[in-house]
C-alpha cells in the first residue's frame, strides 16, 4: 500500500529518505498574481509483496485552479563534483558523489508514470494564481490511480488573499547559449528550426523570472578557449568595400521581438572584447567580395587599428538602431567580463577599451562582472556587477544601480543553486537582493551544455558539472527536452526569491523601507547579510506568510 502527502516545494526528496523524513502540509497561501509552489511525495509505507513491485498509475486533479496548475515529475540527476572542497563549508545536503533531485519532467493528467518501494517518488506543482482570481479557499482534489485499480486521494487548500502581487522588477539575467541549443537539439545555427528552439527557450526563460536576455550581436566570447571557437551565433550582417563597413540588423530585429514576445524587455549586448584579459577580438564574420570571412577573433589584437575602425563605423550605427528600436534605455554594454586588476593587462587593457568606446556608446549604461572595485574607483566601469561573497567594499561605494553575481566560486556562506545544496540557501537571495537595495542580479549558467572552455559538448542529464568542472548546477538550471527546456528544482525556488524579493518591496512601500529592512532582520533574529542568515526553510516560508499579513491587516 502506498502513502501520498503535501510537503513544501524546498525540500529535495533524496533517494536514500523514508516517507516520514518530511512534514506535510495541508494548505499555503498566496496574492493574487503569485506563483504557489509545493511537491507531493509518494512513498511505500506497509509490508507485504507489493512492496517490491513497481507500480504504474496516473494522477487526475479537480480545482477551480486546475487551468493554472503546472505538475511535474521530479527527476534525479547524477552528480560526481558537488563542491570544491576548498570553496565550501558545511551547509549542503551532502559534498559527496551521488544522485540529486532536480529536473523536473512535464506530467500531464492521466499520463501513465511510475513510483515504488525503491525509492521515494515527487511531482512538483505550481499554481500561477490568476491576477484577477477572485479572492478564497480553493481546494486541489488530487486522485492518484494505479494500474489495479487502487486509487489514492489528496487535498491541498490554497488560500488566496484580496490583493494582487506587483510584477516583477528586477533585471535579472541568465546566460543563454544558442549554440548549446543548437548542438544538443541537433540544427543547424540560425535554421528555421534553430529559431523555434531559441524561441521556446527564451519562453522558458521568461517564466523562471528572467527580465534581461544576453543578445550576440556577435558570438559571444564567453567561455573560450586561446585560439578556439565556438559555433557561429551573430545577429548582425557584416558587409565590407574598402575600408567601409554597412551593417544588417535584420535579425537583431527577430531577436527583439521574440524577447518582448514574452515579456523579456531588457537586452544585454554581447561582449565587445574577449574574456579574462580584454585582449582580443570576438569572432566576427564579415562579407567580403561575396565571401563570408572571419575578419576578427583570436588572431586580432582588442586595440588594433582594424578593431578601432570597426567599432568606429559598427557602434555609431548600432546605438542610432537601437534608439530607433525604442529600446536604448534597456540596453546594457558590456566590455570584457571578469577583468582583474592583479593579473597582467587587465586594467590597462580594460581601461584603454573603455576611453575608446565610450565617445560612442554616450547615454547608454555600462556593466560587467568584476571582484575589484578598483575598476569602479577609477571610472572604469559604470555599473559593477560585484560576487556575492566580495560585496563589502562595493557596499560602501556610492554606486547608484547595485548589481551583483554568484558562479561556481561562490559555495562558502553565501546563496548559490547548485544541486547539492539546500533551497533554502537559493531562496534566501530574495530577502538578501532587498535588503541591500540590488537592482540587478547575473548568474551565467543557463544553459551551458559544455565542458570547460567549450572544448566539448556534454549531456546536462549525465554531468552537471561540466565534467567536474564547476559544482552541479552552476552551468545550467534548465534541462533540453524536445525542442525547447524544462525547469528545474532550482528555477522554482529561485522564482520563490524573486517573490519573496517583491513582497518586501510592497512591504517597504506600506510602512517605509528602512523600517521593513529592520523588521527583517527581526524576524531573523540576527543581521541578515549576504553571508549570515538563517539556514533553514522555516525561516522563509514563515516570513513569506508574515510578509502577507503585515500587507493585509496594516
Amino acid at each position: 500500500m502506498y502513502k501520498i502527502k503535501a510537503v513544501s516545494a524546498m525540500e529535495k526528496i533524496m533517494t536514500y529518505d523514508t516517507f516520514d523524513t518530511y512534514a506535510s502540509i495541508k494548505a499555503l497561501r498566496g496574492l493574487k498574481g503569485e506563483r504557489i509552489s509545493f511537491q507531493i511525495q509518494i512513498g511505500f509505507f506497509s509490508e507485504g509483496e507489493e512492496k517490491y513491485a513497481r507500480q504504474r498509475g496516473f494522477y487526475t486533479l479537480r480545482s477551480p485552479l486546475r487551468p493554472y496548475a503546472h505538475i511535474s515529475r521530479v527527476g534525479d540527476i547524477p552528480v560526481a563534483l558537488a563542491a570544491y572542497s576548498e570553496r565550501s563549508c558545511e551547509d549542503y545536503i551532502s559534498k559527496a558523489p551521488g544522485f540529486f533531485p532536480d529536473v523536473l519532467y512535464p506530467l500531464a493528467a492521466k499520463e501513465l508514470f511510475y513510483w515504488n518501494c525503491y525509492s521515494p517518488t515527487a511531482l512538483m506543482v505550481t499554481i500561477d494564481i490568476p491576477k484577477d482570481m477572485e479572492a478564497g479557499c480553493y481546494p486541489l482534489y488530487f486522485t492518484f490511480t494505479q494500474d489495479n485499480g487502487k486509487k489514492h486521494s489528496l487535498k491541498v487548500e490554497i488560500q488566496i488573499e484580496n490583493l494582487a502581487i506587483k510584477e516583477n522588477d528586477l533585471l535579472f539575467t541568465q546566460w543563454l547559449h544558442c549554440d548549446s541549443i543548437a548542438d544538443f537539439h541537433g540544427a543547424k545555427m540560425m535554421s528555421k528550426k534553430h529559431w523555434k528552439q531559441i524561441e521556446n527557450y527564451i519562453k522558458t526563460a521568461a517564466r523562471t523570472g528572467i527580465t534581461m536576455l544576453l543578445t550576440p550581436l556577435f558570438t559571444p566570447p564567453l567561455d573560450t578557449a586561446i585560439g578556439a571557437e565556438r559555433p557561429t551565433m551573430q545577429l548582425i550582417g557584416v558587409k565590407k568595400s574598402g575600408e567601409t563597413y554597412t551593417f544588417d540588423f535584420s535579425l537583431l530585429e527577430k531577436w527583439v521581438a521574440l524577447c518582448r514576445q514574452y515579456g523579456i524587455q531588457y537586452f544585454e549586448l554581447s561582449h565587445l572584447f574577449t574574456q579574462w584579459g580584454v585582449a582580443y577580438c570576438p569572432k566576427i564574420l564579415v562579407e567580403i567580395e561575396g565571401k563570408q570571412v572571419k575578419e576578427f577573433g583570436w588572431h586580432t589584437d582588442a586595440m588594433g587599428a582594424a578593431y578601432q575602425n570597426f567599432l568606429s563605423q559598427f557602434l555609431p550605427a548600432l546605438t542610432k538602431k537601437l534608439r530607433a528600436m525604442g529600446i536604448a534605455e534597456k540596453c546594457y554594454f558590456h566590455i570584457s567580463d571578469e577583468p582583474k586588476s592583479t593579473r597582467e593587462g587587465d586594467y590597462e587593457n580594460y581601461l584603454a577599451a573603455k576611453n575608446f568606446i565610450k565617445p560612442y556608446i554616450e547615454g547608454f549604461k555600462l556593466i560587467d562582472a568584476l571582484s575589484n572595485i578598483e575598476f569602479f574607483e577609477n571610472g572604469l566601469i559604470d555599473i559593477p556587477v560585484c560576487k556575492t561573497n566580495g560585496l563589502e567594499p562595493f557596499l560602501e561605494a556610492d554606486i547608484k544601480e547595485r548589481w551583483c553575481y554568484y558562479c561556481c566560486s561562490q559555495g562558502q556562506e553565501v546563496s548559490n543553486r547548485f544541486l547539492a545544496m539546500p533551497s533554502y540557501r537559493t531562496r534566501i537571495l530574495g530577502a538578501q537582493l532587498f535588503l541591500y537595495d540590488m537592482v540587478g542580479f547575473l548568474h551565467w549558467g543557463y544553459n551551458f551544455y559544455y565542458s570547460e572552455h567549450s572544448h566539448y559538448k556534454i549531456n546536462p542529464y549525465a554531468s552537471a558539472d561540466g565534467m567536474m568542472t564547476w559544482p552541479a548546477g552552476d552551468p545550467f538550471s534548465v534541462y533540453p527536452y524536445k525542442d525547447g527546456a524544462i525547469e528545474s528544482i532550482r528555477t522554482v525556488i529561485f522564482y520563490q526569491a524573486l517573490q519573496d524579493r517583491m513582497l518586501l518591496k510592497m512591504l517597504a512601500e506600506k510602512i517605509g523601507l528602512e523600517e521593513a529592512k529592520k523588521w527583517v532582520h527581526q524576524q531573523a533574529e540576527m543581521t541578515l547579510t549576504f553571508k549570515q542568515y538563517p539556514r533553514n526553510k522555516e525561516f522563509l516560508e514563515t516570513l513569506h506568510d508574515k510578509i502577507i499579513d503585515r500587507l493585509i491587516h496594516e
